[in-house]
């Protein structure tokens, strides 16, 4: 709305102040013309009343004072008269009740008609009201024109701050603040992420503006296919002006069209690692790691360690990946399947620490149904073994643990894939019923219908083969656990 000091300005001789000599801005709401004795239940307050002085207006002392007043405590703005039709000078006894009732006094000059003065007011009004639209319509460029930039994130943050003239933040799903501007409001972006559990629970589509200091604060959420994924508070003094709260919309549109295409291409690099994990455990080393040469992916280690969670809830993998791929070395680069209902990620020597951590944090968060297994390390060639077992442990560890099957220290068992690809004999046979002979040659070679010399031949390659002794107590228990939970003994 114009100010009074604008109006007066914009008319020139047409609009003349009496007293004070130079008028307040004060903000006028509209021009209105009465006669009235007490025009003020047709009033709202904040208006330029205009009278010719017909009324009590042009009366004695007593009348134009108790008018003044009445016009003050209703919030007019000020009171202009028209001179010529009833007066020809400002009445003395008006201007000293507009004085002592602190009411700015105008005059309207002859010829002017009252009629000028409301068509430049709302002229003022349609100015005002272009240049705002400008300004909004700026403000949104800007806001588009941040979200199309190479970082897009701080930038939106940032342009929303300058456009409300106070401050932003983007907040996590749980209300940690990720950016702030300007960064001396990090305390405030705070205080504001306190309202996020409350907004959690109400639904993702919930949002709540509230006071903040001497600020109003707006707290918005981003969401994308009904998955929250983060908010947005916005604070700047009260009252938030509409416009401002078009721009907080806008830019929480943006924030959340960008983290949907940042989730497109993370799913991407995720489905692409899932196909190597996959071949991996199937038992296609070789192809997993041609597939992972053509994706760029960093060369696969030699050994690892298979991770299983579960419990998380149907179709949740991927928030089960986005708590622990930030502890993978390099921020990302783990090899997982993420099926509806379980997670195996192939955790490296480089992550055997902080990944297996990450996991266990995920579980602690969730005790109600979440679980986790953690395999002993193994070959490359050993997973699509290591597998089936692990899932069956997997299904009985309880919830809100993670089972490390190296606890304690206890030795992996060896490999049976050396055993499982020799062609030339039943390798996987020989020691099943070795081990099941307790090393008793006689009767395991009886059992086999082979002579004795040939379950000594044959046992003499499976050993080579595992790099181990079947002899040894350990070896031979271990290896026949592995044979048991494979269905191969």
């Amino acid at each position: 709305m114009p100010t009074l000091d604008v109006l007066v300005r914009a008319l020139g001789d047409d609009l003349a102040p009496v007293s004070p000599a130079a008028p307040p801005p004060r903000r006028v709401t509209g021009v209105h013309i009465s006669e009235l004795a007490d025009p003020t239940p047709y009033l709202s307050g904040g208006e330029l009343l205009l009278t010719t002085g017909l009324g009590p207006a042009g009366g004695r002392t007593m009348q134009a004072r108790a008018y003044t007043a009445r016009l003050a405590a209703h919030g007019v703005t000020a009171l202009g008269i028209g001179l010529g039709p009833v007066h020809d000078t400002v009445p003395e006894a008006l201007a000293g009740a507009c004085e002592a009732a602190g009411l700015p006094l105008l005059v309207v000059p002859p010829p002017t008609p009252f009629l000028t003065v409301a068509r430049t007011y709302w002229s003022l009004v349609a100015a005002a009201g272009r240049e705002e639209l400008s300004t909004a319509l700026g403000a949104h460029r800007e806001l588009v024109r941040s979200a199309a930039g190479p970082d897009p994130v701080p930038a939106v943050v940032r342009a929303l701050a300058d456009a409300v003239e106070g401050w932003a933040a983007r907040l996590s799903p749980d209300g940690e603040v990720m950016e702030v501007w300007p960064r001396r409001h990090r305390t405030s972006a705070r205080r504001a992420a306190t309202e996020v559990a409350r907004l959690r629970v109400a639904g993702p589509y919930s949002s709540a503006t509230f006071p903040l200091g001497e600020d109003d604060v707006v707290l918005q959420p981003l969401t994308g296919h009904g998955r929250l994924t983060g908010f947005v508070a916005t604070g700047c003094p009260r009252p938030m002006k509409a416009p401002d709260r078009q721009l907080v919309l806008t830019a929480c549109a943006l924030l959340a069209l960008q983290g949907q295409q940042q989730r497109r291409g993370v799913a991407a690099a995720r489905a692409a690692r899932a196909c190597v994990a996959r071949l991996l455990c199937a038992g296609h080393v070789d192809a997993a790691r041609a597939l992972a040469a053509d994706l760029g992916l960093p060369a696969l280690p030699p050994r690892v360690r298979l991770l299983g969670l579960a419990g998380f809830g149907h179709g949740r993998g991927d928030d089960v990946l986005d708590a622990v791929e930030p502890a993978a070395r390099g921020g990302g680069q783990l090899l997982a399947v993420a099926e509806p209902d379980e997670v195996w990620i192939l955790v490296g020597p480089d992550d055997a620490q902080t990944v297996p951590e990450a996991a266990r944090r995920y579980v602690a968060a969730h005790p109600s149904a979440a679980r986790a297994a953690l395999g002993a390390e193994a070959d490359l060639g050993q997973l699509r073994w290591q597998l089936p077992p692990l899932r069956r442990l997997l299904a009985d560890v309880p919830a809100g643990t993670l089972h490390d099957r190296a606890d304690g220290g206890v030795p992996a068992a060896p490999s049976l894939e050396p055993l499982l690809s020799h062609r030339r004999a039943d390798l996987v046979g020989t020691v099943a019923a070795y081990l099941r002979h307790r090393g008793h040659w006689e009767r395991a070679a009886a059992d086999l219908g082979v002579h004795r010399n040939t379950l000594r031949h044959r046992i003499g390659t499976a050993g080579r083969l595992l790099g181990a002794d079947l002899d040894d107590p350990d070896v031979a228990s271990r290896t026949w656990l592995a044979l048991r939970e494979n269905g191969l003994a």
